[in-house]
């Protein structure tokens, strides 16, 4: 049994490597000159338009018209037909008819270096024209000419409807079909034409703008108010070229309420710069391990690059009929982060096996205690970021994908806000959660347990014991418990700074949040700045503000235009704006690298949206928490969790105040991200203060026990910690230095917030989890005899004045290191043991 379990290790080990090199190579079949692939490499990845370059652009009827479903279906008809005609196939398109919105994102066009998403926006938005022409004529573009350009037919107006229907047409076979509503007018003329063609057996071309959507054949001449066009159809076919035809007479024109456009040049910096990053978190994360853990660090390591294999073969879709992941600059940052959270489950089961072993168990027993016994920890830890990753995912992601259902009832109210940087951080950060499952715990114990079974892999030492006659140091317990107020002012004083920061400094709001709009273009030589402001006034009609500076990822100087309060500029403005600072500096050579334009009612919406989604994830974490350790008044236990985490968004609020950092998007993906992270590790110690109170029962004070756990858990809080800030650490550095301030303005926040978190889970939570605890019990206490606390129950529970730390003939301190055994007997956990009155215990009277 043991001969066969060895080789467990290196079947993993080898479909890993097959994972790396596949993933990283791909796999395609030739064929003499044709090459099929059949499973795609990371360079297949799709990548946002953050990094690739793009435009995102809300648009919405003209003038405040309130479309109809109908109505809005044939809007977007007309947008993907435009998307065709100017060579654009790789696009997002969502339509909320609530609010009449339509939201596009496509990328900068490949190879091309004079796309002006400008004009691509004009051309969009502007009225369609739909007409029926005689004939099929058509130039070398496409055009019509000769007959087909000179005999127009019908025109949109003369369209009251098109409906795509199911039934019998000419035959008793049914089919898919097109019926068109004609207005009098367009009766009349379409009357005379199908008489004129169908003795010529001629046809009619159907055209939205210059691009020809049919052209169906006049098989007899048609006097009524409707004409039916078959083809063949399916029901998509039908229905797509009804909604064309009703786009033609639509009584609006689209207005872009809001878009953003970034420079390829500036995505493609940033996303060297965060692959850069990745590859040095991941290189420090490892050899953190391997120095901290040995042998079990070395088989973490392999899981590690496991998950972030499978990670990016998720994101690539890697077999062929699996499409691409969007993937984001916020993105790739949420893989960095799981990189140093996917070894969360490695530090906890190392630190329980190191733990087992010190308590003298055999080395086979420890590695299954220290899986079993670190399970429950992982499983909660990981649930509450999976919370996080769904909000994300459902508040910023399609209102059609599967968490943006099951999550409407919470955000309908908000419309179709979109962040597509966000959602892709959601959704690196769920598939990480995910796969740390499969690899940092199955995996990783299966390989570990393989491994232990070689003879000369058998040392207690490869795994965190002692050598024989090793004396462990001694560390005394901190006093959590007893420094508990030392703690709450610390928080008090830090929590009082941001807030006269607030005031001082001012708190600024991205126009994501308040609206306006932020212009940022590059140039090379300098110029008359004065000039440069009354051309942008007088182009955008306003005072704008102009700001010089320079972009590391460009190499290039910027001037950046923020126009006065919530005011925005349409696309044909900013066109105009571009042409005359060349004009007039055609030296300078001025080019966009950044729009962002946000209407104020767009902007409002999706700032409350956010709001909502923090609420959402902050109640369901305290539920869950509650749940889960209903037992040992675990909803008190989960409100406490709820103030340590305002504590830590309160400090990631102060740093982007502190920094001058406005509040928009970034700032509420760092929150979540903080929930989630925050959570864990208060997780992870009342995890500990169930196990300990299953095995000490009520013989050991609340206060006692708490401040056991945290000192148990202290060192795998602090290592993970280590390993996520290694993670996250490059992130910021790597954005710092090539001059990614939205990565920055993202990643630091976090960092700083992840510091807070492990502090207030340490030394705010269970503090305060501990208190309530014994002023509850004191409560009943008095209330089961009438108001008088009996001695006995309130001597051995402490109260919560009374939460001193075990006297310092406490046993523990005897233990090696912080980490005291969870099989330890409850008088070496709380001290000298106290003998029990006579007949105590040892009888219940019986009720009358």
């Amino acid at each position: 049994m043991k001969k066969r379990g060895k080789i467990w290790f290196f079947v993993i080990f080898v479909i890993i490597l097959l994972l790396t090199v596949t993933n990283l190579f791909g796999v395609s079949s030739r064929y003499g000159d044709i090459v099929t692939p059949i499973v795609k490499s990371v360079s297949e990845i799709r990548f946002g338009i953050d990094i690739q370059g793009g435009v995102d652009v809300t648009f919405v009827p003209a003038e405040g018209v309130e479309a109809n479903e109908t109505q809005m279906e044939a809007a977007q008809a007309v947008i993907e037909q435009r998307l065709i005609s100017l060579g654009i196939t790789d696009y997002e398109l969502y339509k909320d008819v609530d609010r009449s919105r339509i939201i596009l994102r496509f990328p900068w066009q490949s190879g091309e270096t004079e796309f002006n998403p400008e004009t691509a926006i004009q051309e969009l938005e502007a009225t369609a024209v739909l007409t029926f022409r005689e004939g099929y004529e058509v130039d070398d573009y496409g055009a019509p000419t000769g007959v087909t350009a000179e005999n127009i037919i019908l025109e949109g107006a003369d369209v009251v409807q098109a409906d795509a229907l199911y039934g019998q047409v000419n035959s008793s076979t049914s089919e898919y079909y097109v019926r068109l509503t004609l207005s009098e007018e367009g009766r009349a003329k379409f009357s005379e034409a199908t008489a004129k063609l169908a003795a010529q057996g001629g046809s009619i071309s159907i055209w939205m703008d210059d691009a020809v959507i049919s052209n169906p054949t006049v098989n007899e001449a048609i006097d009524s108010e409707t004409a039916v066009i078959t083809g063949s159809f399916t029901a998509e076919d039908a229905k797509s070229l009804a909604d064309k035809i009703n786009a033609g007479s639509l009584p609006f024109a689209l207005s872009a309420e809001s878009y953003s456009t970034i420079s390829p040049t500036l995505g493609s910096t940033s996303l060297r710069a965060m692959v850069i990053a990745g590859i040095m978190a991941l290189i420090l994360v490892i050899i953190f391990m391997m120095v901290m853990y040995r042998l079990p660090g070395f088989v973490g390591s392999i899981s590690l690059i496991g998950q972030v294999m499978a990670m990016l073969a998720l994101i690539s879709g890697y077999f062929v009929v699996f499409n691409s992941f969007t993937l984001t600059l916020p993105g790739i940052a949420g893989i960095i982060l799981a990189i140093g959270m996917g070894v969360d489950a490695n530090v906890i089961t190392s630190e329980r096996i190191k733990e087992e072993l010190r308590s003298g168990k055999k080395l086979d027993a420890a590695i299954k205690a220290g899986y079993q016994r670190g399970l429950p920890t992982i499983v909660d830890g990981n649930v509450t970021v999976l919370i996080v990753a769904a909000i994300l995912m459902g508040a910023f992601g399609t209102p059609d994908s599967f968490f943006g259902t099951i999550l409407r009832p919470f955000f309908f109210a908000f419309g179709t806000t979109t962040a597509g940087t966000i959602y892709s951080f959601g959704y690196t950060l769920m598939v990480g959660v995910i796969l740390n499952f499969v690899f940092g715990i199955f995996c990783n114990r299966v390989m570990l347990t393989s491994l232990s079974k070689f003879k000369f892999l058998r040392k207690p030492q490869y795994y965190g014991g002692l050598k024989p006659g090793q004396v462990a140091p001694v560390t005394k317990p901190i006093g959590f418990i007893k420094n508990r107020k030392k703690y709450f002012t610390f928080s008090g004083i830090l929590i009082a700074v941001i807030l006269v920061c607030s005031f001082v400094f001012g708190v600024k709001a991205d126009v994501q949040f308040r609206g306006g709009a932020i212009i940022t273009y590059s140039y090379d030589n300098s110029f008359e700045e004065s000039t440069a402001q009354g051309i942008v006034d007088e182009t955008l009609g306003d005072t704008a503000t102009l700001q010089l500076g320079d972009n590391a990822a460009t190499g290039k100087s910027t001037l950046t235009i923020t126009l006065p309060g919530s005011q925005t500029v349409d696309a044909a403005a900013l066109d105009t704006l571009t042409e005359n600072l060349n004009a007039e500096f055609p030296a300078a050579n001025f080019e966009q690298l950044e729009v962002n334009n946000v209407d104020a009612t767009l902007g409002h919406a999706f700032l409350w949206k956010c709001v909502v989604a923090v609420l959402l994830a902050a109640v369901l974490i305290m539920i869950y928490v509650g749940i889960r350790f209903r037992k040992i008044g675990g909803w008190r236990g989960g409100l406490t969790a709820v103030v340590a985490l305002v504590h830590d968004l309160i400090i990631v609020y102060g740093v982007f105040v502190i920094l001058g950092i406005p509040l928009g998007g970034n700032f509420i993906a760092a929150m979540l991200t903080i929930l989630g992270y925050s959570i864990n590790d208060t997780v992870v110690i009342y995890d500990r203060v169930r196990e300990n109170r299953r095995l000490h029962g009520k013989r050991m004070p609340f206060g006692d026990l708490v401040n056991l756990s945290i000192n148990q858990s202290l060192r795998r809080s602090i290592n993970t910690t280590v390993t996520t800030l290694m993670a996250i650490g490059c992130v910021v550095i790597f954005s710092l230095v090539y001059g990614l301030d939205s990565i920055f303005t993202f990643a630091t926040p976090i960092m700083i917030g992840m510091v807070s978190g492990v502090y207030s889970s340490v030394c705010l939570a269970g503090p305060l989890w501990a208190m309530w605890n014994a002023r509850h019990e004191k409560d009943s206490s008095l209330s089961l005899k009438g108001g008088k606390a009996a001695k006995q129950p309130v001597a051995i529970e402490a109260t919560a004045g009374d939460m001193r730390e075990p006297a310092d003939t406490d046993t523990t301190e005897a233990l090696p290191d912080e980490v005291v055994p969870v099989n330890a007997a409850p008088a070496t956990a709380q001290g000298p043991a106290q003998k029990p009155k006579s007949g105590q215990g040892k009888k219940k009277k019986k009720k009358r």
